[in-house]
């Protein structure tokens, strides 16, 4: 298993755990380029923990509205998937770490997961990563894309292709800016959930 410890704006493999680290406090920072002309950024926050059937599960929320709940444990990255509003959720497998090349898998919303590589280089303006590259097939939203996550880092290179296109016209691409990890303390006496942060 590798991940990334950085040098400047390169980064030396390093033994890590996670596909996408989760803590309390963790910030990633992105910037999205739709046709190679309109940039938008955009931020990932793992704002709290919470106990679903005696397991630690993470929010990490999408530009500070969209929540999803997911977690690590020794086969991946999972989400939990809810098939509707009302309907309960079920752990699902998005990003199988540790993982080989050319594994094959489906996800609860139909998505088909190839992994094409676990050691692709890739620059983006955070810096240069070794990444899983991970090509995704979403059935249900007709469209292709692959995602490049660095263990103990996350997502570091997101490409989204042209629906019907295959993989061979690109559409938008999502680099990472920053990464912070947070060392989070719970405030005495005040209400619970209630943290300050500060960087690692």
């Amino acid at each position: 298993m590798t991940g990334c410890k950085k040098t400047g704006t390169s980064y030396e493999p390093v033994k890590s755990p996670e596909i996408f680290p989760l803590s309390i406090a963790y910030h990633w920072d992105f910037i999205t380029t739709t046709y190679d002309t309109v940039k938008i950024t955009h931020v990932n926050d793992v704002i709290k923990d919470t106990l679903i059937d005696g397991e630690k599960w993470f929010v990490l929320t999408y530009d500070h509205s969209v929540r999803t709940i997911c977690r690590n444990n020794s086969s991946g990255w999972w989400f939990l998937y809810q098939a509707g509003p009302q309907s309960p959720g079920t752990p699902s497998l998005y990003y199988r770490y540790p993982a080989s090349v050319n594994e094959v898998y489906m996800t609860l919303d139909s998505t088909k997961v190839t992994v094409l590589s676990v050691n692709d280089i890739v620059t983006v303006p955070a810096g240069k990563f070794t990444c899983y590259r991970y090509h995704m097939i979403h059935y249900l939203e007709g469209y292709e894309c692959d995602e490049y996550f660095s263990p103990g880092i996350g997502l570091v290179l997101h490409v989204i292709y042209a629906p019907g296109e295959g993989s061979t016209k690109v559409v938008e691409v999502t680099e990472l800016e920053n990464f912070i990890r947070s060392l989070v303390i719970p405030i005495a006496g005040l209400m619970e959930g209630l943290y300050i942060s500060r960087p690692l």
